[in-house]
């Protein structure tokens, strides 16, 4: 068994890969600007030598849907175990593969249907119960958005954690033959390995919108932490497009009272969604369609990716879900067009839906 560290400090990934005895199967890499692609590449050809662990933390929250897609075993350090992490940045990945090598008892196995927040449900649980009553209050101000007003026919669709080098484009050339604006949820780090996929994004037409450098689980990070993520990622993007984006997703959704405190006195608004598919769990296509057609009302949000792991299944589903939707009399716009103070007071309920 080979212990390999997966971690990140600014704009580079870094592996380090160890044997049972500690010591290094490979020099460690330092990855300026390259795609994860290139990560779990090297990855797998080490794999095929030898069963490979692979140890991430709780800051490089969508590396780990790529190595599990690939057949790769991840595990996460947090808790007692977790190491510091740099400023801007992860834990050191020699650290986090020697606590594989270690420690591999006190990590946790990461599924593929759960993501990197695997053995997290009550931690969330308390964090969003945390978050209620100021998300409530930012709501009816307008500094976050869960849905749009419930008595226009609109629907945002929007894209989480790329751009993705092979997903992205093919998402771009659906939505194009079906003229349908989208917003894009973009990382810095992806943004950072491929700018001409967010320049593509925004000439196209789309909105482009902040979603952290990492996906790291904010309510993990300190202040200073959650507002780096979030100004990183809108340096680079508005480096790209020329726009400062000022709408925010956390991934996840995870959030807290402090985290959305935070993001508004920073002069974000969070927007979150009322539609999931779940595609990430990578559920099949038909799976994926029905679920966007059958919950989606006026004014929804739908939450869908083009990043973070295999997306051929949303790509596959993404025309039935707009011919369904467009015959149902749906029109789409960026998700800024759902952002209303009056409206998000009023949440008057509809019934249309689309079967």
């Amino acid at each position: 068994m080979w212990y390999a560290g997966v971690g990140w400090e600014k704009s580079a990934y870094e592996l380090a890969v160890l044997d049972h005895t500690g010591a290094h199967i490979v020099p460690p890499l330092r990855l300026e600007t390259v795609g994860v692609g290139d990560v779990v590449a090297r990855l797998l050809r080490l794999a095929e030598r030898e069963p490979l662990m692979c140890v991430i933390d709780g800051t490089n929250g969508v590396v780990d849907g790529y190595l599990t897609a690939a057949g790769l075993d991840v595990y996460r350090a947090d808790g007692d175990v977790a190491p510091l992490r740099r400023a801007f940045g992860s834990p050191d990945a020699d650290i986090l593969a020697e606590l594989g090598r270690a420690h591999r008892s006190r990590l946790t196995r990461i599924a593929l249907d759960s993501g990197t927040l695997t053995g997290l449900d009550q931690r969330i649980e308390e964090d969003l119960e945390s978050a209620a009553l100021v998300e409530a209050e930012q709501v009816a101000s307008g500094r976050c958005l869960v849905h749009g007003r419930r008595v226009h026919p609109r629907v945002a669709l929007t894209f989480d954690d790329g751009p993705d080098p092979d997903h992205t484009p093919r998402l771009l050339d659906v939505l194009r033959h079906y003229q349908v604006p989208a917003t894009f949820f973009c990382l810095g780090l992806h943004a950072a390995a491929h700018p001409r996929l967010v320049a593509r994004i925004a000439e196209e037409g789309h909105s482009v919108a902040n979603h952290t450098w990492s996906h790291p689980y904010l309510p993990d990070l300190t202040r200073q932490e959650v507002l780096a993520q979030v100004d990183r990622t809108a340096e680079m993007l508005a480096g790209i497009t020329g726009k400062v984006p000022t709408l925010f997703r956390p991934p996840f959704g995870g959030r807290n009272a402090d985290v959305l405190g935070w993001l508004a006195q920073h002069g974000q608004t969070t927007v979150l969604w009322d539609v999931e598919a779940a595609d990430w769990a990578l559920p099949g296509a038909s799976a994926i369609a029905q679920r966007v057609i059958s919950d989606t009302d006026f004014g929804s949000v739908v939450l869908l990716h083009d990043g973070g792991g295999d997306r051929s299944q949303t790509i596959e589903a993404l025309p039935r879900i707009l011919e369904t939707l467009m015959v149902s009399g749906c029109g789409f716009v960026p998700v800024e067009d759902l952002i209303d103070v009056a409206e998000q007071k009023g949440r008057v309920a509809s019934s249309w839906t689309s079967a």
